[in-house]
């Protein structure tokens, strides 16, 4: 099943709008002017990142688009896997850290639907990979 994932778009939003606002005031001299328009470009692209996770038979792939072009893809299969941490990460926010014997551990958190963690666990038992949860986690599923 694919998942895609809900990000903080407000904030950077609010962030461009108030650099666009300093921007207009012209008080700055030449090279802060180029690194603020630097900083507005980077924060207008990264409105439209858009994360996807998909959980397959044998596999998670795990996305990261720009648009529609994938900028990192990565496939991981169960002998790849160390453990699932299942956490807390906000509030009430589930969130879940996959660790990998080699590369970068994959954080999986605001992604929708919400079933994504069951699905998770379901992909763990079944391909015998171990996972822990906080107490914290804990709390939030009941």
């Amino acid at each position: 099943m694919v998942y895609i994932a809900k990000t903080q778009r407000g904030a950077f939003v609010y962030v461009l709008l108030l650099m666009i606002l300093l921007i207009s005031r012209n008080d700055y001299s030449r090279g802060l002017l180029y690194i603020q328009i630097t900083f507005c470009l980077i924060n207008l692209g990264s409105i439209f990142i858009k994360y996807k996770f998909e959980i397959n038979e044998d596999s998670l792939t795990y996305e990261i688009l720009f648009f529609k072009l994938p900028l990192y893809k990565k496939s991981i299969y169960p002998n790849q896997i160390i453990q699932i941490k299942f956490k807390r990460m906000g509030w009430y926010t589930k969130g879940a850290i996959i660790q990998v014997k080699k590369g970068f551990n994959i954080r999986i958190a605001n992604f929708a639907p919400g079933d994504v963690f069951k699905d998770l666990i379901n992909f763990a038992n079944k391909k015998g990979i171990s996972y822990s949860k906080t107490k914290d986690y804990c709390i939030l599923e009941k």
